[in-house]
């Protein structure tokens, strides 16, 4: 770390301006994170100061894209101690919107992009720049190696409530979504499968060649409201199952890799078409059976219908296990 880090780690702008006249080459310096300046920078300056830094020093503005030994850009570090949901407000308003747009679909080593440290948070990284908040530098600086700077840590109370911790949780292990992905291919790929092949072998089966030409070959539960149930059923699983497919198979290009929302519309389409295919296998096997035979229907449906009961507990068991886990590390934190 070098003085210029520790500097702009301190938040002493007219410091790190003298540094920067006189020999302008220190910028280039990285520690042993590979933080340059301005990663450390967009921890410690207001908005203003940063504004003025890129504006005037070009070589200080020629590192914007410069990343860390985990990817991480400056903008990284600036969203995850300032993070803002807002597409809009891209860039602090320290860089005009045509750059920030830019920046704000820029990924690290772990394909997390600044648009998505701004929607859900990084706590890898914003766990670093609080320990880095309370080194003391061997005593050297009781109040930590770098400041967050006032007007940033009210800006994340403010914004950070707006965050839905569900897709917090579920983002925080974005590493792992391309094993995840394929996993889900196979299970979306599945269900395309059964629900077409559901679509033409029908309960109850198709009317004779004995009929009229007007009804030959069609279903004979055709008018039954179960019936028809499970063919709208049927339809909502195949649909969102190959729209899960479609997902998956683009998030494999290169372009879309750093498009996280989609693995999380792929994973709700698949979720609703499981849902949608136990509909279907509940109103079909009532369509069959209730005539003959209505309590083995009632039965059948209440088996099918437990799905959701177990669906639902198990999310119930995760969120009161994330609440827990939140808790604790809060404690922690205070501790």
């Amino acid at each position: 770390m070098t003085a210029l880090h520790l500097a702009a780690g301190q938040g002493n702008d007219w410091i790190v301006q003298e540094i920067i006249q006189r020999c302008p080459e220190c910028c280039e310096l990285v520690d042993d994170r590979g933080w340059n300046v301005l990663h450390f920078a967009m921890v410690s300056f207001d908005k203003s100061d940063l504004k003025h830094l890129l504006n005037e020093y070009p070589v200080v503005k020629n590192l914007i894209f410069e990343k860390d030994v985990k990817g991480n850009t400056p903008f990284h570090v600036l969203a995850a101690v300032c993070p803002d949901p807002r597409p809009y407000n891209a860039g602090y308003g320290i860089i005009p919107y045509k750059i920030a747009k830019g920046y704000y679909q820029a990924v690290n080593k772990q394909n997390i992009s600044v648009e998505h440290i701004n929607r859900y948070g990084f706590p890898e990284l914003e766990k670093e720049i609080k320990e880095l908040a309370k080194a003391d530098g061997n005593g050297q600086y009781p109040d930590g190696v770098i400041k967050m700077n006032k007007e940033k840590e009210e800006n994340e109370v403010q914004v950070m409530p707006m965050i839905y911790p569900f897709w917090k949780y579920l983002d925080e292990n974005v590493i792992g979504m391309k094993e995840a992905s394929q996993s889900h291919l196979v299970v979306a790929a599945l269900i395309a499968t059964v629900t077409f092949a559901a679509a033409f072998t029908l309960p109850g089966g198709y009317k004779s060649e004995t009929e009229d030409g007007a009804n030959r070959g069609t279903a004979i539960l055709s008018k039954n409201a179960a019936f028809q149930a499970f063919v709208i059923s049927d339809a909502i699983a195949m649909v969102l199952s190959l729209s899960a497919v479609f997902v998956h198979f683009i998030l494999s290009l290169k372009f879309f890799k750093k498009f996280i929302f989609l693995f999380v519309f792929a994973l709700s389409f698949t979720l609703v078409a499981m849902a949608a295919m136990i509909v279907a296998f509940v109103t079909g096997t009532y369509a069959m059976l209730a005539t003959p035979s209505l309590g083995l229907a009632i039965v059948t449906c209440i088996i099918g219908l437990t799905f959701f009961l177990l669906v639902i507990f198990m999310f119930y068991m995760v969120f009161s296990r994330a609440e827990e886990e939140e808790y604790e590390v809060e404690e922690e934190m205070e501790d």
